[in-house]
């Protein structure tokens, strides 16, 4: 697929999701390839990527961050290179070694700079609420003629963004389809025959399904690309989740297997009637809407965007008045839900618990995307809506809008 699209709309303002894949639908994408096979998008747009990130906010992570092996690691198709060779004895990395392994061939990764990056950690948090998914970037930094690793499958689904220079891919037949966190590629594996070959040039994409196997080496300049691993939750980890938390309320599921249920003579009837027994439970009696949270809580706290303006907020000289206006912040993941006497706002790994009669107004603050304070829900009176403004304001989840405007 090709496209000649040259004028992405302001990063801002963006539906991130379709930006992305761009000119599919994303309708499309999730019904044929989505967790299915290869989508390669070109483009003749070769800045298409460009405003997410530079070479310079590398360098600015490099040489300013302190960062530790975790943070930037350094790779061959040969084997990694040992962080000792590039670190000091507190672990920090050490920027003129990285830039002389980078020379002699290694590919440098930046791992979760989503977290330092604004653009990437919106991006992130627009596929997170997409696919319910934790989502984080690597960036990818490869010298000309080089390859970072050898024929592999990753355990998530993976998203490539090309920014600069040109990389050839190999794809090879599939070995494990949808592989578990646990199934992970094993160094030295036979890749199996190859099955595409292609390039991916700048202001291009590539997705990946977990478990289909690849390799990629830069052609003849610099190849710099960001990639978007989606840590989905199966179905697998959902049931063994529901079975541990019933588990933690019904004795008999913590009960230990049978004596003797190793040896020859106990009967296999016995055995399907046991576990017929414990499955029957667990799904008659066990209420799974626990395990949905749970997984819930895990997107919301790991889905966040970065707050860079926390501080500047409460410097801030203009006090919020009825008509001030306030936005929600971009990217951030919010559920607000009825608790009894109460109601809930749950965001970040953190909870807002409100009185009940505030929940039409937090439902409006929550789902409107920009508004006055004026326009709550006359639930509150002009005080009251002030007053929920502004914890939401310190707490966040809104931003004032007014000298924006």
């Amino acid at each position: 697929m090709t496209t000649d699209h040259t004028a992405p709309e302001p990063a801002i303002d963006r539906d991130w999701y379709a930006w992305l894949i761009d000119p599919l639908p994303a309708v499309e994408f999730e019904n044929d390839y989505y967790e299915q096979r290869l989508f390669h998008i070109r483009r003749k747009a070769s800045a298409y990527y460009a405003d997410l990130l530079s070479v310079s906010d590398l360098d600015i992570v490099l040489g300013t961050h302190s960062a530790g092996h975790r943070d930037i690691k350094l790779v061959r198709a040969d084997g990694d290179v040992a962080p000792r060779e590039y670190t000091n004895d507190a672990g920090r990395v050490q920027p003129l070694e990285v830039a002389k392994h980078f020379d002699d061939g290694a590919t440098v990764i930046f791992n979760q700079i989503h977290t330092r990056v604004p653009s990437l950690a919106r991006l992130c948090v627009a596929l997170g609420r997409r696919f319910s998914s934790r989502v984080q970037t690597n960036v990818y930094l490869t010298p000309p003629d080089a390859q970072g690793f050898d024929p592999h499958w990753d355990t998530h689904d993976v998203f490539v963004l090309q920014l600069s220079g040109t990389k050839r891919w190999s794809i090879y037949d599939t070995k494990v389809r949808l592989p578990l966190r646990g199934q992970r590629f094993e160094r030295g594996t036979p890749p199996g025959d190859v099955s595409n070959e292609f390039e991916l040039g700048p202001g291009s994409a590539l997705y990946l399904p977990r478990g289909l196997m690849h390799s990629a080496r830069s052609t003849g300049q610099a190849s710099l690309h960001i990639t978007l691993g989606l840590t989905a939750f199966t179905w697998a980890e959902f049931l063994v989740e529901s079975v541990t938390a019933a588990a933690l309320e019904e004795e008999s599921l913590r009960r230990n297997l049978p004596r003797g249920f190793a040896s020859a003579g106990f009967p296999a009837a016995e055995r399907e009637h046991l576990f017929s027994e414990k499955l029957a439970f667990v799904q008659s009696r066990f209420d799974p809407e626990v395990v949905w949270r749970r997984f819930a809580g895990e997107v919301l706290a790991t889905d966040v965007p970065l707050f860079t303006d926390l501080l500047s907020q409460r410097l801030r000289q203009d006090r919020l008045t009825p008509g001030s206006r306030v936005r929600r912040r971009a990217g951030l993941l919010t559920e607000a839900v009825k608790d009894g006497e109460t109601c809930l706002l749950r965001f970040c790994d953190r909870e807002l618990r409100l009185p009940a009669g505030v929940w039409p107004a937090l439902q409006f603050a929550t789902t409107a995307d920009e508004f006055a304070v004026q326009d709550l829900p006359d639930c509150l009176d002009v005080e009251g809506k002030l007053t929920l403004v502004t914890r939401l304001v310190k707490e966040g989840v809104l931003q004032n809008a007014s000298q924006e405007r």
